[in-house]
């Protein structure tokens, strides 16, 4: 993402936000102050902020790309996209199953390295949470990445109508679906139909599809629009109050919510935080906090190896994080993210690009 853009500033830094709310709902429930009132309710739904994740790289990416060009080379993208995160994906991988095998005696099946290893570990029902368990989502964000030339280029002749027509489509037919599946496959027994109900790439499409749309409904009518600007913080401030409704107020079951049923509520907040040049975006805009966005892939993915440490010298096995605990994790892993992204990922990143593309 390019952060000198101020549409995507205000959006850069809630990547890192979503990434410590997931490190919070894995490991920060019994730390200050998450592990009462309010903020508890909020981080024990930590999980969804993977589903914000997907909506956001739908917008980013259509965003980004339908600025500049009016074509997208499909061999040009998958590289640029792999070189962004095959590399840290794969060493994180590495590292994971190393330390598993060295520090808690952990055997891996054949099949969960082949199929981690190669970022396909969510495609196959029963194994999407192993190894570098985190990692799941990356193999869903490679089947957008697959997707995503095919739908910006055939939606380049299409109206706007035609484009939010289709996305919705998409989203109500697979919410039904979901729903489905929820009420006459899903039972606690059935571990891995359970994986399939909620891992499962496709069942993510529409999330990044309707972030997609959201971003060319943004482009075409509001983010021009000389009025609406001044509705970004009833839009922000809406979102956050249905995120209260649908969690603490009125608590729907989770599993109705994953696979894109609370995406319409995190698009209200991104359009919002894209309209939006108060206080807010010169916040969000900040260079340290910027900087956080950047590093906040790496901060995500290594979660679970910075882990494994801890769990190995520091805590008891099956304690939770005291306090400080938590904060001292949450340093060691924004340092080692840090050195990640300007040591590997980034030097990486421009050497394959240096390779592989023409410009």
């Amino acid at each position: 993402m390019n952060s000198n853009n101020p549409t995507l500033t205000a959006l850069h830094f809630t990547r890192f936000l979503a990434a410590f709310c997931v490190v919070a709902y894995h490991y920060g429930k019994a730390a200050f102050p998450f592990n009462h009132g309010l903020l508890n309710t909020l981080i024990q739904n930590g999980g969804f902020a993977v589903s914000y994740f997907f909506a956001l790289s739908g917008f980013i990416m259509m965003y980004a790309y339908h600025q500049s060009i009016s074509k997208l080379n499909a061999k040009e993208f998958w590289i640029a996209r792999i070189a962004r995160i095959y590399p840290v994906y794969f060493l994180s991988f590495i590292l994971v199953l190393f330390t598993m095998l060295m520090l808690n005696g952990s055997k891996p099946k054949g099949i969960s390295i082949i199929l981690q290893g190669l970022c396909l570990q969510a495609w196959k029902p029963g194994i999407s949470m192993e190894i570098n368990y985190v990692s799941w989502s990356l193999a869903v964000e490679l089947l957008f990445y697959f997707i995503f030339p095919f739908i910006f280029n055939y939606w380049q002749n299409k109206s706007l109508t035609t484009i939010l027509f289709q996305s919705i489509g998409l989203w109500c037919i697979s919410l039904v679906f979901h729903y489905f599946m929820i009420e006459h496959l899903s039972a606690p027994e059935r571990f891995n139909v359970g994986q399939f109900i909620a891992f499962f790439p496709p069942w993510h499409m529409n999330s990044f599809i309707l972030g997609a749309a959201a971003a060319v409904l943004y482009i075409k009518k509001l983010k021009h629009a000389v009025h609406i600007k001044f509705f970004s913080h009833t839009l922000i401030v809406g979102s956050l109050i249905l995120l209260y409704f649908f969690f603490i107020e009125q608590p729907i079951p989770m599993g109705f919510l994953t696979n894109g049923g609370i995406i319409p509520v995190f698009l209200i907040l991104i359009v919002g935080l894209s309209l939006h040049d108060g206080f807010i975006a010169k916040l969000f805009s900040l260079k340290p906090l910027v900087w956080l966005g950047e590093i906040s892939y790496g901060f995500y993915l290594w979660q679970f190896f910075v882990f494994l440490f801890f769990e190995k010298f520091i805590l008891l096995r099956g304690q939770n994080f005291n306090t400080a605990q938590f904060y001292i994790y949450i340093l060691t892993l924004i340092c080692f993210s840090a050195l990640s992204y300007h040591l590997f990922e980034l030097p990486l990143r421009k050497y394959i690009k240096l390779k592989f593309l023409k410009n």
